[in-house]
């Protein structure tokens, strides 16, 4: 074996000292940093909290309590436990997986909206006095060739007013639309189920205390498809609810709000009301099956839940999931911020690089943002949305609330 000369081996002394002394004081400025927070670790960036651009939002941690508005508000508890029990859309038809529109349900007043249950089933909701409910509409986002799979589930106070409310459902769907014809579902005989034209149909089941609306719609003019198609959402429906059992209302109030502290993490209302949407129903806690009605790739999103160990979202004006671990979250927010082929990738906030934020081509239909950002501090991963101002779009206010999401996660170890 050929040896070094001594000249070779004191050159190769002094490079190695050298690389030494050179990662001590790198290890050292990162670890020793004045003013840096947070917990660097595998992948992710120290960050110094304190020079975050939060403009007037909230950068600490705040305790969550729900707000009631009257006298039934508190019966959206119930509604957004149910919507873990509603069947989703893109498991009926793989193609139905484009952004949804999400209604939750807690009287007969908030029964019918525009973009959710037809306002001519008012009464029904009245009359029946329909006590908590969820509804998901999601299609293929083909307008030439529609696919659509809406789901709804209210809840009554007896099973003799959920059969009731059915037949008046079915009553009022054919009186409304002269010339509709029945669909005979099979398995289901007592489903009250009807199509115009044999390439949109809706159905009304009574299930117990519940009600099961369906609604779909094929490309062309096809009654076995359409019916199989409903069979379908049907028989899922029901599955879905096998171990669904109704919250008495009058434990409610007495069920914790934030139980294990995730509201808490997540950015509250902005106090000068500049959020895009005002409406906080959907505020609370979720397990993954029920958060998933509101995500833009659902499939996609499901997948990424069950690989990084998802096991609660919590929904506030910031919406927070929780992963197994760092590596997990980074995997997680690449999957949230996918974008569609006419979206666009931002350049992350000031003094936050591991911040992805994308500008959508079209507004979100629950919660009317076009653009958002996401972050990740240790197994949290957090979003934050704006609508950017039409005259002049900036990035600014969304880019503050991502800093001070980012504040309140690291505040909140």
């Amino acid at each position: 074996m050929d040896t070094l000369e001594p000249r070779t081996k004191r050159s190769l002394y002094a490079i190695g000292v050298l690389a030494l002394v050179t990662v001590i004081i790198a290890l050292s400025v990162q670890s020793c940093g004045p003013g840096v927070t947070g917990h660097a670790g595998p992948g992710l960036t120290a960050v110094d909290i304190g020079t975050l651009r939060t403009g007037s939002f909230a950068a600490q941690p705040t305790a969550y309590k729900p707000k009631f508005r009257n006298s039934t508000d508190f019966r959206l508890i119930e509604a957004r436990r149910m919507l873990g029990y509603l069947v989703h859309p893109f498991d009926v038809d793989p193609d139905d997986s484009a952004p949804s529109t999400v209604k939750l349900i807690s009287s007969g007043t908030d029964m019918t909206s525009d973009d959710g249950i037809p306002k001519a089933f008012a009464p029904i909701g009245q009359t029946f006095n329909v006590l908590a409910g969820v509804y998901v509409s999601r299609t293929n986002g083909n307008l030439r060739s529609r696919k659509k799979v809406i789901v709804g589930l209210l809840r009554f106070p007896t099973e003799d007013a959920a059969r009731q409310a059915a037949d008046q459902f079915g009553t009022i769907e054919n009186d409304s639309n002269p010339g509709r014809h029945p669909i005979t579902i099979a398995d289901h005989p007592d489903a009250h189920a009807s199509s115009g034209e044999d390439a949109s149909a809706t159905a009304f089941l009574a299930h117990g205390p519940y009600v099961v609306l369906a609604s779909t719609r094929v490309p062309a003019p096809d009654q076995a498809a359409l019916a199989a198609l409903t069979k379908r959402t049907i028989d899922l429906q029901l599955a879905a609810m096998a171990t669904l059992q109704p919250t008495p209302l009058d434990d409610l109030l007495d069920l914790a709000a934030d139980p294990e502290g995730l509201m808490r993490r997540a950015a509250p209302q902005a106090k000068d009301y500049s959020d895009p949407f005002y409406d906080t129903d959907d505020f609370g806690t979720y397990d993954p099956a029920a958060d998933l009605h509101y995500e833009r790739n659902p499939i996609d999103v499901r997948n990424a839940f069950r690989e990084d160990g998802v096991d609660a979202v919590a929904r506030r004006t910031g919406v927070l999931y929780r992963t197994r671990d760092l590596a997990a979250s980074f995997r997680l927010q690449n999957t949230l911020t996918r974008t569609g082929k006419d979206d666009d990738l931002l350049n992350p906030p000031p003094g936050l690089p591991d911040a992805t934020c994308v500008r959508l081509d079209l507004r979100d239909s629950n919660r009317d943002y076009d653009a958002f950002c996401v972050v990740v501090y240790g197994r949290y991963v957090a979003m934050v949305v704006d609508r950017f101002p039409v005259a002049r779009p900036s990035p600014t206010a969304l880019y503050e609330r991502t800093g001070a999401q980012y504040a309140i996660l690291a505040r909140s170890e």
